[in-house]
């Protein structure tokens, strides 16, 4: 049974709803390899369902931005996802404006209250005097598999790791890990606590020490998961093994013909 402790959890800042939503996740995962959250994260990554926006149609456009590029701009424009959006259901959005200055995420408007742009500031087009813009598009659910605009966030893991002494150090590279934080004493790695588990950190601590000091592997891996915002990122693990138990329910289904 996989052991799990949370290390961090924090939000975005710049997200309309950062103080209902967790924007990064990490996670201590213990007894588990690196094929399982391997599956783990392209799950999340491939198949979990997100709104975007998918048809644009253009009403008026006579901004220097061409009509393919506003919809592009529009595809990458992070919409919230609520649970209950049906399978099939087309989420449609308005934008009108015709003053000059910057099109924000924020002029996007729809009938569904629940759906709304995550960072209002993304910067859509730019429009000057006597300029208009006027669309209409169509919101739908994706998966990353299709196209990388429905992909929910940024997934990663690695292994941690311990630090051993194996020989004897320098003034220089004592200077060197003295600028990281590590000092050692009693031939004893002391470093910052909140860097116990950073391999970044810790690969550092092996390179200022002309490899002195050797990052041993442990059998326990970091899970890290930074949402875009379509969901909040603890949703992402349970949505993922949802759509894992549906693929294999179809192959125990397939077989048992």
């Amino acid at each position: 049974m996989p052991e799990i402790s949370l290390l961090e959890k924090s939000t975005d800042k710049y997200a309309v709803d950062k103080d209902k939503k967790i924007y990064k996740l990490k996670l201590l995962i213990r007894d588990v390899t690196p094929n399982f959250l391997n599956v783990l994260r392209r799950a999340i990554l491939e198949e979990v369902k997100t709104l975007a926006i998918e048809d644009v149609y253009i009403i008026e456009n006579n901004s220097a931005i061409w009509d393919e590029m506003l919809a592009h701009r529009l595809g990458l424009v992070v919409l919230n996802t609520p649970e209950n959006v049906k399978e099939n259901e087309e989420i449609k959005l308005y934008l009108e404006k015709n003053e000059k200055g910057y099109i924000y995420g924020s002029d996007l408007k729809t009938d569904k209250k629940d759906v709304y742009v995550i960072y209002p500031e993304t910067m859509i087009a730019y429009i000057d005097e006597n300029q208009k813009v006027k669309l209409e598009a169509v919101a739908i659910l994706g998966n990353g598999k299709q196209h990388a605009k429905f992909i929910p966030g940024h997934v990663y893991y690695y292994r941690t790791g311990e630090l051993k002494l194996e020989g004897k150090l320098d003034e220089k590279e004592l200077e060197n890990l003295k600028l990281l934080g590590v000092e050692i004493k009693k031939n004893k790695i002391q470093i910052p606590k909140e860097k116990e588990y950073d391999r970044t950190f810790l690969d550092a601590v092996e390179r200022a020490s002309n490899e002195k000091i050797k990052v041993i592997p442990k059998d326990e891996f970091v899970f890290v998961i930074e949402s875009f915002g379509q969901y909040s990122a603890e949703k992402l693990i349970p949505l993922a093994i949802k759509e894992l138990q549906n693929k294999l329910n179809n192959l125990l289904e397939f077989l048992s013909k």
